[in-house]
This record gives C-alpha cells, sequence and structure tokens, in this order.
C-alpha cells in the first residue's frame, strides 16, 4: 500500500497520471498537517496546520517502484530546470505492505496484493 501525503494542486495530476499508467483504485483524502515548513504565515495570522491530499493505493509489489517514481514526479513542485530537487511542503510517500484484503460486497476475500 501506498499512502502519498502531497500539496493539494498536485493531486489531480498525479491522479491523472496513475490513471494513464493502469494503476486505479485510488483513495483520495482530505488532510491537514505540516512537515520541516511548520505551517504557513500569511499576513499576521500563522497557521500550523496546512491543507494536503492523502492518497492510497494498493499495489502489487512488482508496480511499486513504477507507482512511487510517478507520485514524486507529478507532485514535485519547483523549478523544471532542476527535476532531482523539489520545494519544502512537497510532501512524503509511505509504503506498507498488505497482509489481505476482503471484499464488503461478497464472503470472499478480495483480490490483489
Amino acid at each position: 500500500m501506498i499512502w502519498a501525503v502531497i500539496r493539494p494542486e498536485s493531486a489531480q495530476r498525479v491522479i491523472k497520471a496513475l490513471d494513464i499508467a493502469g494503476i486505479g483504485g485510488i483513495t483520495r483524502i482530505h488532510v491537514t498537517g505540516h512537515g520541516k515548513e511548520m505551517g504557513i504565515t500569511l499576513g499576521a495570522v500563522h497557521y500550523t496546520e496546512i491543507p494536503k491530499e492523502m492518497l492510497m493505493v494498493v499495489v502489487p509489489d512488482n508496480d511499486v517502484p513504477k507507482t512511487v517514481m510517478i507520485i514524486r514526479t507529478e507532485a514535485k513542485t519547483g523549478p523544471k530546470n532542476t527535476p532531482d530537487e523539489g520545494t519544502i511542503g512537497d510532501g512524503k510517500i509511505f509504503v506498507t505492505y498488505v497482509e489481505d484484503t476482503f471484499a464488503i460486497r461478497s464472503a470472499g476475500k478480495a483480490g490483489g496484493t
């Protein structure tokens, strides 16, 4: 399972790229948080938590590197002449193992990883 916490303005671009690559079954969750940027200051007001989007997708083990690469490429902001560097606040990607899945609709196990 891949969890990606990214900027809201990057979410649709990431989802479209994953769809084009044949990676579906994406869950999108609106979240708030902060990392190294420690929030944002607008005028006299400091917001400690800023809007983010969390994308969750379960893929077979052999699709993890491709999926992570797509997310990193599409979610990264900053100058296009420095493709290896993004901007603080672009997000994080977490990869975890899914032991089992079950379909709600039927009594059997769901397919997949």
